[in-house]
């Protein structure tokens, strides 16, 4: 079997989660990464009615033969069936319900007025606005880890996320409570897809399928159906214990229409029926639903009108970044306006517990050196991991957070001596948290960043606004560029975390922050800053 599934990291566990179910039952089991076409994808999108967003390249490829079965997330599958294909099996459902993940561990009753709170999700809004209207809610976008980082040490005091998705990715220790609110339709549940004629898959699919899950999600999902609800409007639902509760809200808070019925066949369009006689259609527009978010929804932003072939500088080596750059369709022009240089001509180490490495220039600059990494090895993130491995080291740790503060979070508590070599310009937050979990620090700044010998065409075409964009990887990055070449009236300029756009507010130049260091998030973040008002 060939189970197609999309590149992010929770559809890579919860495809995994099924393979390994069908394999525990003897089948051969392949696991197939699905990713966007381009153009040729764009077409069947725009013309293929019911395929969704989230599901539309992996329903593409079912139907073209490419694989056999494709796994969901069912509250992202719209209502309406798509030809040739069948939902086979809807395995038993992981929790149901929306979880709250706070900077201080405070439940939604305990955080103070005036708390950020983000999430995407209308229905999410209107319900807690409901709960605690002295809350200020934020629209966010990305996947859990992006969303997540936006909590302490970030802009938000709190996030809203489905509770399913962080237990399959092990996170349910971010969870500080499970929320009292009525979930989306089919939230928590997978969906199991392959093509209507294949009876054989069809027969083996059986043994992934629970009864009382396909009852419950069936009449969620009926609600939905018979109310057209559209997916930006406020519209709840959920069967459990017996019965179907459903619930339509304004998004204001201030009003709602609510019932609940015995979960049968059936429930669902009771509830709706009765919503509607409650005057739902009153409370919100039912058929609501919001601009395009295809970048967020697929693995790369092909689909994105009026960001293929934009012009974007990133003044730095070609790698990871510059090529889930062009992988979003965007035409990058990679050359670093810096240079290393070794401050030293070699470097003892000593011995230690543990050694932290923050960049893969570190790791570059180690080796011209000649010098060798003691104890075991962290890695702030997974591009320098990368390199150390490449060195031929075993790399021990990688936090989920791509930062200094987030391998604090995650490293262990001493006593212990930790080493830490690096850039004379590294912050000294990373050693300052080691210290206060007990650990000796050990900082060897080993280089320092110069400006670089950066083309003359290059700088006129810079300078000439022909890029849309630049991608400003560093404080010392942003000085070099405001030195040497100036800032074009119309480049957005897009900042790698907040110290790098503090520096830049300093110089006067306003700028976006992407939500995370990694590659995919800001390739992503820059295709919606350059798609800004192209869309």
């Amino acid at each position: 079997m060939k189970l197609g599934t999309r590149a992010s990291t929770l559809a890579l566990t919860q495809s995994s989660w099924v393979a390994d179910r069908l394999r525990s039952h003897g089948h051969e089991v392949e696991v197939v990464t699905i990713r966007t076409r381009g153009d040729h994808e764009r077409g069947s999108l725009t013309t293929v009615s019911g395929l969704g967003v989230f599901a539309a390249e992996l329903r593409s490829a079912l139907l073209r033969g490419e694989v056999d079965l494709a796994v969901h997330s069912l509250k992202d599958l719209p209502v309406e069936t798509v030809p040739g294909l069948l939902v086979a099996a809807i395995p038993e459902r992981e929790s149901p319900y929306d979880a709250l993940c706070s900077r201080d561990g405070l439940t939604l009753k305990a955080l103070p007025a005036g708390t950020r709170v983000g999430t995407g999700s209308p229905r999410r809004v209107a319900q807690l606005r409901a709960l605690r209207p002295d809350l200020v809610f934020v629209d966010i976008r990305g996947n859990i880890d992006t969303r997540l980082a936006r909590v302490a040490p970030g802009d938000l005091d709190a996030v809203v996320l489905a509770a399913a998705g962080l237990r399959r990715l092990g996170l349910a220790g971010r969870i500080t409570e499970e929320l009292p609110i009525l979930p989306a339709p089919g939230q928590g549940a997978l969906a199991v897809e392959c093509r209507a004629d294949d009876d054989s898959l069809i027969a083996a699919l059986e043994v992934l399928d629970d009864a009382g899950t396909r009852l419950a999600v069936a009449e969620e999902r009926a609600v939905l159906a018979v109310l057209g609800g559209g997916c930006a409007a406020p519209i709840a639902a959920l069967g459990a214990d017996g019965k179907l509760l459903a619930g339509v809200y304004s998004a204001d808070g201030a009003c709602d229409a609510r019932t609940e019925v015995p979960l049968t066949a059936g429930a669902g369009e009771r509830a709706a029926t009765r919503l509607l006689e409650a005057g739902a259609a009153s409370v919100t527009q039912l058929n609501a639903s919001r601009a395009s978010r295809l970048a967020e929804f697929h693995d790369d932003a092909d689909l994105w009108p009026g960001v293929r072939g934009r012009k974007i500088f990133l003044p730095r080596e070609p790698g990871a970044l510059s090529e889930a750059l062009a992988s979003c369709g965007l035409e990058v022009t990679a050359f670093p306006v810096q240079t290393p240089v070794a401050l030293v001509n070699e470097v003892d180490l000593g011995q230690a517990a543990w050694s932290v490495v923050t960049s893969a220039r570190t790791v570059e600059i180690l080796q011209r050196l000649g010098a060798r990494l003691p104890g075991r090895i962290a890695a702030v993130g997974k591009a320098t991991a990368a390199a150390l491995e490449s060195a031929g080291y075993a790399v021990d740790l990688i936090p989920a957070q791509a930062s200094g503060m987030g391998l604090v979070e995650e490293f262990p508590e001493g006593p212990g001596k930790v080493v830490i070599p690096g850039s004379a310009l590294s912050k000294q937050d990373l050693p300052d948290g080691l210290q206060r979990l007990g650990w000796k620090v050990g900082v060897f700044p080993v280089y320092a960043m110069e400006a670089a010998e950066v083309p003359a065409g290059l700088v006129a075409a810079w300078r000439a606004g022909e890029f849309s964009a630049v991608v400003v990887t560093a404080g010392s990055v942003a000085r070099v560029i405001d030195e040497h070449m100036g800032w074009p009236e119309k480049t957005r300029v897009l900042a790698i975390g907040q110290p790098t756009a503090k520096v830049l507010n300093e110089l006067g130049v306003a700028a976006s922050v992407s939500p995370a260091p990694d590659a995919d998030t800001v390739a992503r973040a820059a295709v919606e800053l350059v798609g800004k008002g192209n869309a």
